[in-house]
């Protein structure tokens, strides 16, 4: 099944949202003209200002950043910075690499059954996953910091949501159009992202082997050329996530199964390996292997948050989930079910997604990949212990 509607180019005096599509942040850009943007920017600075004065701190503990943080337009150079912090690992996945401390790069990626098997999932330090329509197709952000794949796609369009969980982490995404909603956002400087529609710097390219619009392909080197090339700040800003090492063989469970009930050929499950203490990922019942590399794709970490979601533009139309504010959480590391909640703060667009236990502490991640699905009330995720 392919999604009904795709890489939408929309001119920058379109209206933004429709009635229908519910607020992602309490404090919208709008389009209507520099004006507006300027009284928007100075009233969020007032705001900022009595939050600190007042002593509430943004869920993330991080109030140097303000409200919206550093959102430049490029041109800027990789500055020491109170929120710059040197690590070994990634702050993504909590594996050591040569460049840890780099800015996360996000690719738009299909999960439509043509596309299968598909490049660059098995090097991603971290994927997002949602369905773009309502309870039927989803598409994946897979994001690098430390992993270089050498092919990435196929490359698609864009939606809001995707380009909020990014923002949480400090990424750039990559993407090939996109809805109006996301791109009203992205034409105002919301997000920084780097758009095939634009390709600047030879970014992305076409495969001959594949029919548009499958056909969309880039890699790590061609999107961090750009990136540079561009002018945005090449170091992160997010502290990243805590991580822990694998547990003993001893203590491994003999497996386990999560499924989850996304329909047809979207469905999904994993099996728990004892021996790598990973989880092996099925697509439509067959394992998801990555085409450039033959790899397995594996996380560590699967953490499925329960997130509430409506029509943007009535039936038929754009999902928009709910993934700011909170919701239940299932966790799976070490082959066991971790139950508790996420919360993302709806006032700091800046602020990741905080994956917190039943006793409300920060659940420390096992390195390795982590893989971040959202998924409606109505689809089902059972786990099954061996």
């Amino acid at each position: 099944m392919s999604e009904k509607k795709d890489d939408v180019v929309i001119p920058p005096n379109v209206p933004t949202q429709s009635s229908s599509v519910k607020s992602h942040s309490k404090f919208k850009v709008a389009t209507i003209g520099g004006v507006v943007v300027l009284v928007l920017i100075i009233a969020l600075g007032v705001y900022a200002g009595m939050r600190a004065k007042n002593g509430e701190l943004p869920l993330s503990g991080d109030l140097s950043r303000g409200i919206y943080g550093d959102l430049p337009l490029g041109g800027e150079k990789p500055v020491a910075t109170p929120d710059t912090v040197a690590r070994e690992t990634s702050g993504l996945s909590g594996m050591p690499c040569e460049h840890p401390n780099r800015r996360a790069l996000g690719v738009m990626l299909a999960g439509d059954p043509i596309n299968r098997p598909m490049s660059g999932f098995s090097k991603a330090d971290m994927v997002f996953e949602l369905p773009v329509l309502v309870s039927d197709v989803t598409r994946l952000t897979a994001v690098y910091q430390c992993g270089e794949p050498t092919d990435i796609g196929s490359v698609r369009s864009v939606r809001h949501d995707y380009l909020f969980l990014l923002e949480g982490i400090d990424g750039i995404m990559g993407h090939w159009g996109g809805s109006y909603h996301a791109l009203n956002r992205i034409a105002v400087g919301e997000f920084q992202t780097i758009s095939a529609l634009a390709n600047p710097h030879n970014a992305f390219f076409r495969k001959n082997n594949l029919p548009a619009p499958y056909n969309g392909f880039t890699t790590y080197e061609r999107l961090w050329g750009a990136l540079e090339k561009l002018g945005y700040r090449t170091t992160t800003n997010f502290k990243g996530y805590e991580f822990k090492d694998d547990i003993a063989s001893s203590d491994r469970p003999a497996g386990g199964t999560l499924s989850i009930g996304w329909p047809g050929q979207f469905r999904v499950s994993y099996e728990y390996n004892p021996t790598t203490n990973r989880f092996d990922r099925y697509w439509a019942g067959v394992k998801q292997v990555d085409a450039e590399d033959k790899q397995q794709v594996a996380p560590s970490v699967v953490a499925v948050m329960r997130a509430t979601n409506q029509y943007a533009d009535g039936p038929g139309g754009y999902n928009d989930m709910a993934i700011e504010g909170r919701g239940e959480l299932a966790l799976y590391q070490d082959g066991k079910e971790i139950k508790g909640t996420w919360v993302k703060n709806e006032l700091e667009k800046k602020d990741p997604v905080h994956f917190l236990n039943e006793q409300g502490q920060p659940i420390t991640f096992t390195r390795g990949q982590v893989w971040v699905t959202a998924v409606e009330p109505d689809i089902s995720v059972t786990w099954q212990p061996k």
